[in-house]
C-alpha cells in the first residue's frame, strides 16, 4: 500500500505552487484540496467532468505561454485519465513548456463506488515519455517533492504519476457555482494573486 495520501499529495502540489494556476480534478482531490488547504482564487475547481483536467490544462498553458505565470498545474486521477488517454498525445506534439500533470493514482474509480482501474498494468510516465513528455513515478512524500521541484526548472510538458492510497476523506461537499468558481479563476489570470 502507498504511504502517501491523497490530501496530503494535494498540500504538497500546492505548496509547490502557492501562486501558479492550478485545474483540480473531480469530486474527491476537490474536496480533499479545500479541506486542506482552502478555496483559493488559483485553483479552478473542475466539477462533473471527469476526464477533462489535462486537457483543460493544455489550453490553459498553451494561451499562458506569454504570461508572467512559471507554470500551470493540472490535477488528473489514474481513472479519469484513463477516459482520455489520448490528450498525452496531443500534449506531447504541441510541446507546452509550462505544463505540469500530476496524476493522482490510487487504483480505483473513487467517485463512482472504488471499482478497479487499469492503472496496475497502464505505466502512465512510459506513455508520457513516448509522447516526448518528461515524466516520474513517485509513491512518497519525499519523492514528490522532489519531482515537484524539478518540474518548476523544465521547459518542457511534464507528466508526475504519484501512487497514492484508496482511503478517502472525509470532508463536507463542495456546492459552489461552476460560474462563480470560473469567474473567481478568470479574475485570478488577468489580476494575479491578491496583494495583503
Amino acid at each position: 500500500m502507498a504511504e502517501l495520501n491523497r490530501m496530503d499529495a494535494l498540500r504538497l502540489v500546492d505548496a509547490a505552487f502557492p501562486d501558479q494556476p492550478i485545474v483540480v480534478n473531480v469530486g474527491a482531490a476537490i474536496r480533499e484540496m479545500v479541506a486542506a488547504v482552502g478555496s483559493k482564487p488559483n485553483h479552478l475547481h473542475i466539477l462533473d467532468s471527469m476526464g477533462l483536467p489535462p486537457a483543460i490544462g493544455l489550453g490553459l498553458s498553451l494561451g499562458l505561454a506569454e504570461s508572467r505565470f512559471e507554470k500551470v498545474v493540472a490535477i488528473e486521477g489514474d481513472g479519469g485519465l484513463l477516459m482520455g488517454l489520448s490528450v498525452l498525445s496531443t500534449i506531447g506534439m504541441l510541446a507546452p513548456e509550462k505544463l505540469v500533470l500530476i496524476v493522482l493514482d490510487n487504483g480505483t474509480y473513487g467517485s463512482t463506488g472504488g471499482q478497479p482501474t487499469a492503472s496496475d498494468s497502464t505505466d502512465f510516465a512510459g506513455v508520457a515519455r513516448a509522447c516526448k513528455m518528461v515524466a516520474n513515478d513517485v509513491d512518497s512524500a519525499e519523492g514528490l517533492r522532489g519531482a515537484l521541484n524539478e518540474a518548476r526548472a523544465i521547459e518542457e510538458p511534464v507528466l508526475i504519476r504519484v501512487r497514492i492510497g484508496p482511503k478517502t476523506e472525509k470532508t463536507p461537499y463542495f456546492l459552489e457555482d461552476p460560474a462563480v468558481l470560473a469567474d473567481t479563476f478568470r479574475r485570478f489570470l488577468r489580476d494575479g494573486p491578491a496583494r495583503a
